[in-house]
């Protein structure tokens, strides 16, 4: 069965805290996974307002979880 780690992002403090876009993508995630006979092996969770402090400077070095595609 293959597997997955699903990485879930939401852009503002007040949405992360509200848990409403995290909770709509972890149902997206889940109704995809099911369909696809898929198991979630882990998650990410990140929460970050793009701006200031959180601002990404490019993108993140690879999990130690990846693997290249086969």
């Amino acid at each position: 069965m293959p597997t997955a780690i699903a990485y879930y992002r939401v852009s503002k403090q007040r949405q992360g805290r509200s848990g409403l876009g995290i909770e709509a993508q972890r149902a997206a995630v889940a109704r995809f996974a099911e369909a696809e006979g898929m198991i979630i092996l882990q998650e990410f969770t990140e929460i970050e307002t793009g701006k200031g402090a959180d601002a990404r400077n490019g993108p993140r070095p690879p999990s130690p979880l990846t693997r290249p595609l086969e």
